[in-house]
């Protein structure tokens, strides 16, 4: 037998070949896809050691749960054929995404967060589903019914898990609710959760006995799949229910998340320069192994996911309103366009991750989603804004609601005491908030706002001590409260409840001047603007306290200076006026008299309109 023909070396002989059953290879598939829980726990709890709790979501959301988003933008539109395949989605997607975004914004509606959230759910657990098939399909494994019963199992534990996590759960219907989702009753919601329960149990128990089945029948069974089920699981009910700082947990739940998809865009797309696949001349250039590379790719990501964390940080209200409506309009086209450009059953995706096709296998809702997706979700959100414009949120009766399915959860208690002061029900308002700040990590702003409210309620030297609580509570913080994510990301409406020493002590201070203790008040007034010197309301307590102490001069030299700082700020010009009229200025006092009628507040505008009646009734101006 010659050399040329020996066994093994011809073509025929080595398509019928498995394929690998690894992605890329022991060590890297258990770094970067079923062992990227565990690899993200390890990497970033240890950081609560250094870091707040806010600190690290707000690192983590960024440059993580955002930064990811860029690889797939990068497949999207550095693949030539994909490019080519779905071009007026990826060309109509982004105007139209951000255009429903800014509208949604400038009407205060809520929608919007749901929709990304609930779709936010669907799309990790889609991510974590692919895993599952992808190493059945190197297994060998590829029956419907196996893949139907994958998805199944997936989603009813990450579903269960959700609900059992109080403040997953809370962030969730907070959000469904202040959309206009009517209210769950407490009962109801109980009833919800045993049968999610017991609809964990028995998939588990038909998940587990239809794999030792296959064991014993001699069919394929993977254990890598099996495996990043487990490690999946268990490291969501970690982070979700068991662990003590659910901010810090979703967020490295998060990050497995990312990491996972770094490593499945970059491989992939590394195959596909390697294969001769039309690329954009950049991505040609990237994808290619190489460890300099592979560092310029994620610091592509990190920089992506900068414009995440500068949004925090704009001063101007417009241009953070832009950076947000971005940061939504990027998390809802990844969510959009991973959902069609990853499916494994097609050729095209399966071929660079070395999955040989299977007859009939090619997704069958190709034409659905090509046609009616779009429309689908048009019609959903719009749904979405609807309900919420026909059915305005009962918000006393939702965080009512929320309060009693989870009295132990801080954040439900703080909301809902919130929601009473707002009805002017301070007296509740102040116990709930010290009920929230008993069950909160940081309890400085639960106490602040039970200082308020006590003071609401006319008892202004609870209100002091309450406040001097809250001081207490700051100092003892460990971070800085400026760095705190507003970021949609978050399945709750916002990611902590801090609140400045500054602002502490400004409320602090006006409490003792209500008790008559002047002196004291203008050092707490003075403590404030220390520590932050452009604190305008700070500043017009202390240039009215000083006044009314009789040290007019010093009044208004800060009256003035808070007036050039904020001229919109009515608040500064009633004082300023009040103080000019006092002094026998009349016509400056009626100036600003004038201004303060633009005051976007109509109390405001009422205190400056009597105000001019009576100058121009007693003066003749």
């Amino acid at each position: 037998m010659g050399t040329g023909s020996r066994p093994g070396r011809r073509a025929p002989a080595v398509v019928g070949r498995p394929a690998a059953l690894w992605i890329v290879s022991p060590v890297w598939d258990s770094l970067l896809f079923i062992g990227a829980p565990l690899v993200a726990i390890a990497a970033f709890l240890p950081l609560r050691g250094w870091f707040s709790s806010q600190q690290i979501a707000v690192f983590l959301l960024a440059f993580f749960t955002f930064g990811h988003h860029l690889p797939g933008f990068l497949r999207a539109y550095g693949d030539r054929d994909l490019f080519r395949r779905f071009r007026w989605r990826f060309l109509a997607a982004p105007p139209a995404v951000f255009a429903t975004a800014l509208w949604f914004d400038s009407r205060e509606l809520h929608g919007l967060l749901i929709f990304v959230a609930a779709w936010d759910i669907w799309h990790v657990l889609m991510q974590h589903y692919g895993f599952l098939r992808i190493y059945d399909a190197k297994a060998g494994a590829t029956s419907r019914g196996l893949s139907r019963l994958d998805l199944a199992m997936a989603l009813t534990w990450y579903v269960g898990l959700i609900a059992a996590s109080p403040d997953y759960r809370h962030g969730l219907m907070s959000r469904a609710y202040a959309a206009g989702v009517p209210v769950i009753p407490p009962t109801a919601f109980e009833w919800l959760l045993a049968a999610l329960a017991a609809g964990v149990v028995t998939m588990t128990l038909l998940y587990a006995g239809v794999h030792l089945k296959r064991w014993r029948d001699g069919a394929p069974v993977s254990l890598r799949k099996l495996t990043g089920m487990l490690v999946f699981v268990g490291a969501t009910y970690y982070l979700y229910v068991y662990l003590d700082d659910f901010l810090v947990g979703f967020t490295v739940w998060s990050a497995f998340h990312c990491i996972q998809y770094y490593g499945i865009v970059w491989v992939f797309n590394c195959r596909r320069v390697r294969a001769g696949a039309s690329m954009a001349g950049f991505a040609r250039k990237l994808f290619r192994p190489s460890p300099g590379l592979a560092t310029l790719y994620m610091t592509l990501i990190f920089a992506y996911g900068s414009i995440n964390f500068g949004a925090g940080l704009v001063p101007d209200e417009l241009l953070r309103r832009l950076l947000l409506g971005f940061v939504v309009t990027s998390s809802v086209l990844h969510y959009y366009f991973d959902g069609f450009i990853w499916r494994v059953r097609e050729p095209e995706v399966g071929r660079p991750l070395q999955i040989r096709s299977q007859p009939g296998l090619r997704a069958s809702v190709s034409a659905y989603s090509r046609k009616w997706q779009p429309l689908a979700l048009g019609l959903l959100l719009a749904a979405l804004g609807v309900l919420e414009v026909v059915s305005p949120p009962d918000t006393l009766a939702a965080t009512s609601a929320l309060a009693d399915i989870s009295p132990r959860l801080g954040d439900a208690r703080f909301d809902h005491a919130r929601a009473l002061a707002a009805r002017g029900r301070y007296a509740e308002a102040a116990a709930e908030f010290g009920a929230a700040a008993e069950r909160m990590p940081d309890p400085a702003a639960a106490l602040n706002n039970r200082g308020s409210a006590l003071l609401e309620a006319g008892q202004p030297q609870a209100a002091a001590d309450a406040y001097r609580a809250a001081l207490q509570a700051a100092r003892t913080r460990r971070g800085d409260s400026r760095f705190e994510s507003a970021s949609p990301l978050l399945p709750g409406a916002s990611a902590g409840r801090s609140v400045r020493s500054a602002e502490i002590r400004n409320h602090l201070g006006d409490a003792l001047a209500r008790l008559g203790e002047r002196n004291a008040a203008i050092e707490e007034f003075e403590r404030a603007l220390a520590l932050d010197p452009y604190y305008v309301e700070a500043r017009v307590n202390l240039g009215a306290t000083l006044a009314e102490a009789g040290r007019f001069e010093d009044g208004l030299r800060h009256l003035e200076a808070a007036v050039r700082m904020a001229p919109e700020f009515g608040g500064a010009r009633l004082n300023l006026a009040a103080l000019l009229a006092r002094q026998g200025d009349w016509q400056g006092a009626l100036g600003h008299y004038q201004r303060a009628l633009a005051s976007p507040e109509p109390a405001e505008r009422r205190v400056a309109a009597a105000a001019i009646a009576e100058i121009r009734a007693m003066r003749g101006f």
